[in-house]
């Protein structure tokens, strides 16, 4: 599992060949460049100059001729295979080519194929996508306090982790805080008598915390069409720190729940590769039965996410809306309804709806009524931005009335929706809400167990929050897909 060569490429969108020049870092491995002669044979292509490569990458991720549609890049029938691309140069096709891209900069490596490149193996065949993927990742995070500008004159610390973390082109570690833990030496308190994993170099040395948090997400799109259903889903993660003054801890949790009579199921339980043990099975056709669910797994160093999982048997949406809006000429009047559903906590860290305008000139005025909250315009009046408040009211429901003019002067800095022309248009919805999940799912502080047994503050945090949460204008059109009728009719194939 190695790589032939590291880039780091700052992302501009002109042909300065001398900035460009001077500002990628480069990082190539000769020894694994001769196996991927020998492995590859006539397929080896070798790698292009630093300034090729950079311009050949910006021309396929669509960073240069960005207003030309470019058939070989841009069409619909082409397969995308994120973070995995193809770069064309002089002297070939570079492929597999991973590319991470973070505040500015694409962080990119090329791992070793050992197989015939004629033929292309699956992604999934090669080890060095996934590790190198890791990789990348690790490395941005190394950099993540970096101004992009600053990249070039940090390239001795930049040497300094790849030299920790791939030695001589082979993959040796891809996490950053162990890496960084190697690079500076850091003194290790354990004791002769225990052993200490290679993936965890340093230990924990202060008071003993472990933070669990479950996080429970709501997707919904609301259409208000008799033909059409609204659709929403739930869904949840458990992320973990912990922070032991022990070389290996075994710690055990349970999901529960709050209240067993308004608890929803959950189902699809996927955890972490740390996990040594969970009650991840599935359930069964019909089965409404909301369990427990008990993890047992060994930490790493780092905040990771211990698992992820969805409900089932929402039956509606927390905040069922209603977005009714026409436009006549350069004006819009629009209404919009919102009631809280039963059984959510009247209770908001923060809720605010925005109604962007797309296709139209910048927002001149607004005249609005609520009956909680305020509204006012984006810095860039293409928005119109409602700001609930952190309660709806006794009747559980509010309401806004608006008006919006439109001047002719158009907003380069926004992003125009080719689809929402006329009456097609959209709101959404956005909100957080502590201390509560819909599902009623829960960590239960009392059934956590450590070994070996030790002290420890425990901090748990539970939120609710919205993800994409859509609400379609009731007097226009509206994007949806359904199956056909025909594929229905027809048997599934196993």
């Amino acid at each position: 599992m190695s790589i032939r060569a590291l880039w780091i490429v700052p992302i501009v969108r002109h042909t300065n060949t001398d900035l460009l020049q001077n500002s990628i870092l480069l990082r190539h491995y000769p020894l694994i460049e001769k196996k991927a002669k020998l492995v590859n044979g006539e397929d080896y292509v070798s790698l292009p100059n630093p300034t090729e490569f950079s311009n050949a990458l910006l021309f396929e991720l669509g960073y240069r001729d960005e207003e030309k549609f470019i058939q070989s890049r841009d069409t619909c029938q082409r397969v995308d295979r994120k973070p995995v691309f193809e770069v064309t140069t002089s002297t070939g096709t570079i492929w597999p080519l991973v590319v991470v891209e973070q505040r500015g900069l694409l962080f990119c490596c090329l791992p070793l194929v050992q197989e015939n490149l004629s033929t292309r193996p699956n992604l999934i065949q090669i080890p060095g996508v996934s590790l190198g993927f890791s990789l990348l990742c690790g490395l941005a995070d190394f950099l993540r306090q970096c101004p992009p500008n600053e990249v070039p004159q940090k390239s001795a610390d930049i040497h300094l982790y790849l030299n920790t973390a791939v030695p001589f082109g082979r993959i040796s570690d891809v996490n950053c805080d162990t890496v960084m833990a190697k690079m500076y030496n850091k003194p290790s308190y354990l004791p002769r008598a225990q052993k200490q994993p290679s993936w965890k170099p340093v230990l924990h040395k202060g008071k003993n915390t472990l933070y669990l948090a479950l996080t429970e997400y709501v997707r919904a799109v609301q259409f208000n069409k008799e033909n059409i259903a609204d659709t929403f889903d739930l869904y949840g993660t458990v992320t973990c720190k912990s922070e032991l003054e022990v070389a290996l801890s075994d710690i055990t949790i349970n999901l529960a729940y709050n209240s067993q009579e308004s608890a929803l199921p959950v189902d699809n339980l996927l955890i972490h590769p740390c996990v040594q043990s969970a009650d991840c099975s599935m359930l069964q056709k019909g089965e409404t039965k909301a369990l427990p669910r008990r993890i047992r797994f060994t930490p790493p160093t780092e905040m990771f996410t211990l698992c992820h999982y969805t409900a089932i048997g929402l039956k509606e949406p927390p905040i069922k809306a209603v977005y009714d809006m026409k436009m006549t000429d350069n004006r819009a009047s629009l209404t919009v309804q919102l009631t809280l559903s039963d059984g959510v906590r009247n209770a908001f860290e923060y809720c605010e709806m925005q109604i962007p305008f797309h296709n139209r000139g910048v927002i001149s005025s607004q005249d609005s009524s609520v009956n909680q909250g305020n509204t006012l315009v984006s810095p860039d009046k293409k928005i119109l931005v409602w700001n609930i408040g952190q309660k709806f009211s006794k009747s559980l429901t509010a309401n806004l009335e608006a008006t919006v003019i439109f001047s002719e002067a158009k907003s380069a800095s926004s992003f125009d929706d080719p689809f929402c022309k006329g009456q097609n248009a959209y709101a959404q919805l956005y909100f957080k809400i502590s201390d509560f999940t819909q599902s009623g799912r829960c960590i239960d502080s009392k059934s956590i167990q450590v070994s070996p047994s030790t002290k420890f503050k425990l901090n748990t945090v539970h939120e609710y929050l919205s993800a994409e949460y859509k609400i379609w204008n009731s007097n226009g059109d509206v994007l949806s897909s359904s199956v056909p009728r025909s594929l229905l009719k027809q048997p599934a194939e196993i």
